[in-house]
């Protein structure tokens, strides 16, 4: 395969909020519409292909689960465009009935599958698709893409075997970082624990001891090193060991879940019905989302003869599928509304709002997100009163982002409210001082909006900050002569 040289190119990206699921912590973020674009080298494309291309030359191939065409055309310009990958190394699925037939076609082939799967694709949940995956091939590669992600989702997700998250929109950068993360440990620890797993997986029970200890030599009561210590001991057929390492792990990893499941499992094997309870009911906490886990509660409940407890999980279990089915619910509507958004406002508007019905008890950052863009569909209507109310509501949730006051100034000012409209940019530049630049967009309208309140001489600051900062495109420098023209 030929390699691209990238050593010469000036590359534009989008750059995305940060990925919260590295660490499975859940958004707390704002969703809007608004992008930043910032000029950058092509630093993170050169770390990070050769990655990728090594795996290309094994027989790898990109499978995307999908129906979302911006998220499509992303992928393809981080692969085809920004690595210069062949467009047939890309295949798009857009049903989950489809996506067996093509696994079994692939590996059929010797090909190795990487692929990006939505968390929810016509109306479902893809759970089944994950687990299925991960009982079938569970060395293959998957990356769940979420528009909102949220901790409890998250946990559940990574339980059935995901191996990294994206949460869209995704910029270019972002999932070739992404993929190469997926595909190698970025770090000598994590190289030396898939390392320890495999010796696991050859039932070499003393070498993955033996790498295990490494780790905890240098990173004294390290989770990851623990389980992997405590999965060799029991292969040895040392319990106790084994189960002294799983403790451990579990004491010093409080929202990592492989030590809990290890010791579900362990006391399982031992029939120690009590002590499965006890970490099955740890597990429930960090990841509630599992509705059989609660059946199984409730079931052990059940064997113990304590009939109350046992009601409390199954009517647990029945909530948890209920939430799930209206998340799922929220989701179809909201795909509908951001379909129709730019050309039937008022149609993406109703499905808003039918989104909104299922989550307003639900996830503040996806409330939030869905205010957001419910209030961007009410201001294309000319509804800017409306778009207001809803914007406030999406304050609640974010009351420190900025787009969101800046989205609030733009209805104001549509509303001819146009100190009010001042402010809340004010507002906006307060939480984050250099939002506009390189949004030359969002900078014409800052400078309208000055310029309507009698502040022209602000925004001729604004302007002369965003031109040192290098961004001096023709139309920054136009304004500047307008507002210098037109005065204060």
């Amino acid at each position: 395969m030929l390699r691209k040289d990238r050593r010469s190119k000036s590359l534009y990206v989008v750059k995305s909020r940060p990925d919260p699921a590295a660490d499975l912590a859940p958004r707390k973020q704002s969703e809007t519409r608004s992008i930043y674009v910032l000029r950058t080298n092509d630093e993170t494309v050169n770390k990070y292909c050769d990655v990728i291309y090594d795996f290309l030359e094994q027989g790898g191939i990109f499978l995307l689960l999908t129906r979302d065409k911006i998220f499509q055309q992303t992928v393809k310009n981080a692969l085809c465009h920004e690595l210069g990958l062949d467009a047939n190394l890309l295949r798009v699925i857009q049903d989950t009935a489809d996506l067996g037939q093509a696994l079994d076609k692939y590996l059929g082939r010797d090909q190795k599958p990487f692929l990006f799967m939505e968390h929810a694709l016509n109306g479902q949940l893809t759970l089944p698709q994950l687990q299925y995956i991960a009982k079938t091939w569970p060395d293959l590669p998957v990356v769940v893409v979420a528009r909102d992600v949220f901790q409890e989702r998250l946990f559940q997700f990574h339980e059935e075997g995901a191996d990294n998250f994206l949460t869209k929109p995704a910029s270019t950068n972002t999932v070739i970082e992404k993929i190469a993360f997926t595909l190698q440990p970025h770090c000598e620890v994590d190289a030396l624990l898939v390392e320890g797993r495999h010796h696991l997986v050859d039932n070499h029970f003393d070498e993955a001891i033996d790498i295990a200890n490494t780790v905890l030599l240098k990173h004294p009561q390290h989770p990851a090193a623990l389980v992997l210590l405590g999965d060799g001991f029991k292969g040895l057929a040392k319990r106790q060991e084994a189960l002294r390492a799983y403790k451990d792990a579990e004491k010093n990893a409080k929202m990592y879940l492989e030590p809990l499941k290890r010791l579900v499992l362990f006391h399982a094997e031992d029939n120690d019905v009590k002590g499965m309870l006890g970490y099955l009911v740890k597990l429930d906490k960090l990841s509630p989302l599992n509705c059989n886990r609660k059946i199984k509660i409730a079931e052990l409940h059940i064997d113990m003869g304590q009939t109350a407890e046992a009601e409390k999980y199954f009517d647990k279990a029945i909530d948890s599928a209920r939430e799930e089915a209206m998340s799922v619910v929220s989701e179809m509507c909201l795909d509908i509304a951001d379909m129709v958004a730019e050309s039937n406002p008022q149609m993406a508007e109703k499905y808003y709002r039918k989104s909104l019905e299922m989550t307003k008890s639900s996830r503040g950052a996806l409330c939030m997100n869905i205010y957001n863009r419910l209030g961007i569909s009410l201001r294309r209507q000319g509804m800017w009163s409306e778009a207001v109310e809803a914007y406030f509501e999406a304050e609640k949730y974010a009351p420190k982002d900025e787009n969101i006051q800046y989205n609030i100034a733009l209805a104001y000012f549509e509303g001819g409210e146009n100190k009010k409209a001042v402010e809340r940019l004010l507002r906006a530049l307060n939480v984050n001082p250099a939002f506009y630049v390189g949004r030359s967009e969002v900078a014409a309208h800052m400078a309208t909006i000055f310029k309507a309140a009698g502040m022209a001489w602000q925004a001729l600051e604004f302007f002369r900050r965003q031109k040192a900062a290098g961004q001096d495109d023709p139309q920054i420098a136009q304004l500047m002569a307008l507002l210098s023209s037109g005065g204060s």
